[in-house]
């Protein structure tokens, strides 16, 4: 009996059983990696085209395989990124009609902790990397509003790799990417190059502190930023500017 049908002979046992192999397999393989061609796979699992299709369908929307079709085309192994469960997360949290200052008053003890654990971490490559990203921000202080953006994530990835720690590391990337689905009427940066330039100046107190080993100084300046933004989240509530409501709004589509 083809298809590993036996037993309940649910054509859907046939495509989770498929799908779990699929996952398996790529899951194991660095990204790229070509798992096998479309006749290959269902040789090596047994089962018909349509239910490798269909269980190849289910792994592709978890990210782990992309599909190409046609000449050098098969199925290839992939690694799912964070923009992935920050969408899910931002579908979510505008669902429950979530605030800005709740993302902020997350990231604040994740953001904490990942400045104490960067601040004992003695890696020379960390810190080298981190010390050229404050080199450059001194050297070109800008407040424009895309480069303190990308400045912003450059520096939550260094942090991230410095802290050591994985989980931690998907949770900010996750909140990071939120900020991409928050309106720029919403965000409390957009045409105030005065907060950029506060921000930036304790974020960098942070950077300073952690290559400097001063765990105590580098919490206090994370706990500053995120005091900043709650402030002006508030100001702009005052003022009327903001509901700072999640939108599923992509700046990137702007």
């Amino acid at each position: 009996m083809g298809e590993g049908e036996q037993g309940s002979g649910k054509p859907s046992s046939a495509v989770h059983r498929a799908a779990s192999a699929i996952r398996a397999t790529a899951m194991n393989q660095p990204e790229g990696t070509l798992l096998g061609s479309e006749e290959e796979l269902m040789n090596k699992l047994g089962v018909s085209r349509p239910t490798l299709r269909q269980a190849a369908a289910l792994v592709a929307q978890e990210r782990l395989i992309t599909i190409r079709r046609g000449v050098n085309g098969g199925y290839f192994a992939a690694l799912p990124d964070s923009l992935t469960v920050a969408r899910m997360a931002a579908i979510y949290l505008q669902s429950r009609h979530a605030h800005l200052e709740e993302v902020i008053a997350a990231v604040e003890p994740i953001r904490t902790e990942l400045a104490r654990l960067a601040s004992r971490n003695g890696d020379p490559a960390g810190k080298a990397e981190l010390a050229d990203f404050l080199a450059q921000e001194r050297a070109m202080p800008q407040t424009d509003y895309r480069s303190f953006l990308r400045a912003e994530r450059a520096f939550g990835r260094v942090l991230a790799a410095m802290s050591g720690n994985r989980v931690l590391e998907l949770f900010l990337s996750i909140v990071y990417d939120l900020s991409a689905f928050i309106g720029r009427d919403e965000d409390v940066y957009v045409n105030h190059p005065d907060r950029i330039e506060a921000y930036r100046a304790h974020r960098n107190r942070m950077a300073a502190a952690i290559l400097d080993g001063d765990e105590e100084l580098a919490v206090l300046a994370t706990r500053r930023c995120s005091a900043l933004v709650v402030d002006w989240i508030h100001e702009d509530l005052k003022d009327g500017l903001s509901t700072t409501r999640i939108a599923m709004k992509s700046r990137a589509a702007e």
